[in-house]
């Protein structure tokens, strides 16, 4: 993100370069073909992912030897992001099933269960602070609010959100 390296992906084959002088970085080798990637904010990892096969890997440019590795499991897969601390991947289960919350520094995965909203774009508040998600609650919406310090639950509105959309 900061534009030092650029990678791109070719099969299972991810390849990172100098921006300036084009000079091979480092290569890794995904478990399986690489559908998509995405750099960290920080710019000191890079998200590999096979959806179909819910397949997740984060390899660092500074320590190559580090790999984080992890499968969404029978849930599934729809998509996957980072977190704007570039500490925690972010995935949503097929059928929208729950969200998971992976930080890169524990092994302790949040779970958000029955998520509504729509994943192609997170909302996070303009500091980076809060997450809010539409929850499916017994029948009825609600907004959840997340503090993304520490992912506990801030704030709850359970109200008929359709008729304050419109």
């Amino acid at each position: 993100m900061d534009g030092r390296f650029f990678a791109f992906a070719y099969q299972e084959n991810l390849i990172t370069k100098n921006s300036k002088t084009f000079e091979t970085i480092h290569s890794f080798v995904f478990p399986d073909i690489i559908e998509y990637l995405e750099w960290s904010r920080n710019s000191e990892y890079i998200l590999c992912a096979n959806i179909k096969k819910a397949i997740i890997e984060v390899y660092s440019i500074h320590y190559p030897e580090c790999q984080f590795k992890l499968v969404e499991g029978s849930t599934g897969l729809e998509s996957v992001t980072w977190s704007l601390d570039s500490k925690h991947i972010l995935t949503l289960s097929d059928f929208n099933i729950q969200t998971s919350i992976w930080p890169l520094e524990s092994q302790n995965v949040i779970h958000i269960q029955n998520v509504k909203s729509c994943y192609h774009k997170l909302h996070f508040s303009p500091n980076g602070k809060k997450l809010a998600l539409i929850i499916a609650n017994e029948g009825e919406d609600a907004i959840e609010i997340y503090k993304t310090d520490t992912w506990k639950l801030y704030k709850v509105s359970i109200q008929n959100l359709l008729l304050q959309i419109s």
